[in-house]
């Protein structure tokens, strides 16, 4: 109908590193996007410095379980990605259609992820596999940017959590936390906790009787605990004790706007969200 706003289907955009695709991140994401009822989206980075780097004089490729070095050159490095590519979406396909997905794949170079992560939306999550925190080329240069920049919410997505660990969110007065993490805990089949936070007492005390209002109005069922922890080793310490398979932080908050994505890891193998615009 004319006038009428099409509606916006909600997206888990996964961004995946040619030296380290996994097919148990295809399944990790593909079953977060079914969960939420959303689209899944590949998004296949290639790095044009590593590029530009395998045209060195003395850039050589040392193929697994091989002894000698191999000539190294761009045409090389690009035909090893369109390999790498090629095999990615062979997976995603098989992938998503079990899990009767709809699905894309994009691929685009390194600098231009700020293109792709322009066109997410607030409701879209950008999904970081396990493979980028393992030293990979998303590690290393864009993990921190995703999580600044990025328009929606931002999950490291990890595979040692298991089926039915709590999903835990550090609520800090912002019910868009809670609401994320009550879908969260369903997707995951895990109870909801919510670690009530604040600079002092009496915050604390105040984003606690929130968050009972929250699950009253909700018709939510969970479970609020006050925390005292402000730095990442103190709530470390106490995702370590809950058995958090899943965390749930605000960028802008007092205490999480202070805990960015790699920070948070180093202390937790729990997958972790970071919630808000950037």
């Amino acid at each position: 109908m004319m006038g009428e706003q099409a509606v916006y289907r909600r997206r888990v955009l996964v961004a995946l590193d040619p030296c380290a695709v996994d097919p148990a991140d295809f399944e990790a994401s593909a079953r977060l996007a079914a969960g939420l009822n959303a689209e899944l989206v590949a998004f296949f980075v290639e790095d044009s410095d590593l590029i530009a780097a395998a045209d060195l004089p003395f850039a050589r490729l040392i193929p697994s379980g091989c002894r000698e070095m191999a000539a190294l050159d761009a045409a090389a490095m690009r035909r090893a990605f369109r390999v790498a590519e090629g095999t990615a979406r062979d997976q995603l396909s098989s992938i998503a259609q079990r899990w009767h997905l709809d699905w894309s794949f994009e691929v685009a170079e390194i600098r231009q992820a700020g293109e792709t992560l322009a066109r997410l939306r607030h409701e879209d999550i950008l999904a970081l596999t396990g493979s980028a925190s393992r030293g990979s080329v998303i590690s290393q240069r864009t993990v921190a940017a995703h999580a600044e920049r990025a328009p929606c919410s931002v999950m490291l997505l990890r595979r040692e959590g298991r089926r039915g660990q709590p999903v835990t969110v550090l609520y800090e007065g912002q019910n868009e936390t809670l609401t994320l993490g009550r879908e969260l805990a369903r997707v995951y089949d895990g109870p909801l906790l919510v670690l009530v936070a604040g600079e002092d007492e009496a915050t604390r005390d105040q984003h606690e009787a929130a968050a009972r209002k929250w699950f009253a109005d909700t018709d939510t069922s969970g479970v609020a605990q006050p925390i005292a922890a402000r730095t990442p080793e103190s709530l470390g310490r106490i995702l370590a004790e809950v058995d958090a398979g899943l965390v749930v932080v605000y960028r802008g908050a007092a205490i999480g706007g202070r805990l960015d994505l790699d920070t948070l890891a180093e202390h937790t193998r729990a997958s972790i969200v970071v919630v808000g615009v950037g």
